[in-house]
């Protein structure tokens, strides 16, 4: 019955049920997460006093991925303990490593924080590079430019450094996942304390306004830096 109702055309009910399938270790993660992305539709929820609009590849996701965290916790230990057991339960899980292919190679955009999860999950094969650097290069995805500067900084530096340069002043960040790239785009030129990397920052904020949807977060960003535009 659960798995008739994680099919069903109201969005609620078809959440629900996964989050059962999840939970009960019945269902197909991987299927149930392909089904959500290509369906690419939100519901509202409303966790503690927060009232929020998701998408439910977004929930499934996190559902296990909040399982999976949870069990490895449970060792006897210490924090810093208990978080390596959750890093590396997060880097050796099969259904997580199923998950984070899945989301590596969507052909459709995904939810920014579904990405974040992904690269910052464990080093993905080599496999996965041709791909990853697409993202990062072609799809200015944040993200997987970070992982690329994580764990190939060496191999691939002269493209990161010309990303920056010359591709990331000319490209165009729209949509709320392009604003959440963006600013990490911002952080990452400025973190590099380098004065025209610093410049290139500046001046992409002072020529485009999208940013200033979130302006709070941009602003708080700055101001670490100490700049003030």
């Amino acid at each position: 019955e659960l798995i008739e109702l994680s099919k069903h055309e109201n969005s609620t009910i078809r959440t629900y049920a996964s989050i059962e399938l999840i939970q009960s270790n019945k269902g197909n993660v991987p299927e149930l997460l392909l089904t959500e992305l290509r369906k690419n539709e939100m519901v509202e929820t409303f966790v503690g006093c927060t009232i929020d609009v998701e998408p439910i590849s977004s929930i499934i996701y996190h559902e296990y991925w909040n399982k999976i965290r949870i069990e490895a916790s449970r060792i006897k230990g210490n924090n810093y303990e208990q978080g390596l057991a959750i890093q590396k339960a997060l880097a050796t899980d099969l259904t997580i490593k199923k998950l984070d292919r899945i989301l590596i190679y969507s052909e459709k955009e995904v939810y920014w924080l579904l990405y974040k999860r992904t690269f910052e999950n464990r080093k993905h094969t080599d496999g996965y590079l041709s791909r990853i650097k697409e993202l990062a290069f072609s799809k200015n995805n944040a993200y997987a430019f970070d992982y690329l500067k994580k764990y190939y900084s060496s191999e691939y530096s002269e493209e990161l450094e010309n990303y920056l340069k010359s591709d990331f002043p000319k490209a165009k960040f729209q949509t709320e996942n392009e604003i959440f790239y963006l600013h990490s785009f911002i952080k990452t030129l400025l973190e590099i304390k380098n004065e025209e990397f610093k410049k290139i920052a500046i001046h992409k904020l002072r020529t485009e306004d999208v940013w200033k949807s979130r302006k709070g977060w941009f602003y708080t960003t700055l101001k670490k830096h100490g700049i003030e535009l």
